[in-house]
């Protein structure tokens, strides 16, 4: 059974944890041994998040993983999944046209969805599957 007892803000800060109002994040502690286990998935966590673990041995630190400066993620903003498709596309009519275009597409996805649904919703009074 596990004991839980109350911290104070004064604890937190009097202990070093990092804690974060929008999200609580602590700082990460694991066993060398479990680490050992976990190495490769520790090392991908801590270049997604860039946050640090705490290598302990019988509870006290003793190594820390920390993020290579270089693979530091970026917190200028989120990042753009179109970046290297930039300047590739040349459009061959324009703008209005391609709106018409991508109007007509949404209207026959929406009736062969209607379509489908209804297929299915007959299906279903039948008893079929």
């Amino acid at each position: 059974m596990t004991n839980f007892r109350s911290v104070s803000v004064a604890d937190v800060a009097l202990s070093g944890s990092e804690v974060y109002a929008s999200c609580v994040h602590m700082k990460k502690s694991i066993s060398i041994v479990a680490a050992r286990r976990e190495l490769g998935r520790l090392a991908g966590e801590v270049n997604r998040t860039g946050q640090p673990v705490i290598l302990t041995r019988r509870g006290q630190a003793v190594a820390r993983i920390v993020p290579e400066p270089a693979t530091e993620p970026r917190r200028r903003g989120p990042r753009d999944p179109f970046a290297q498709l930039r300047g590739t596309v040349r459009l061959n009519c324009d703008l209005d046209e391609l709106q018409l275009a991508v109007r007509r597409l949404r209207a026959e996805f929406t009736s062969n969805l209607d379509r489908r649904a209804a297929t299915l919703a007959r299906r279903t009074a039948r008893g079929g599957t």
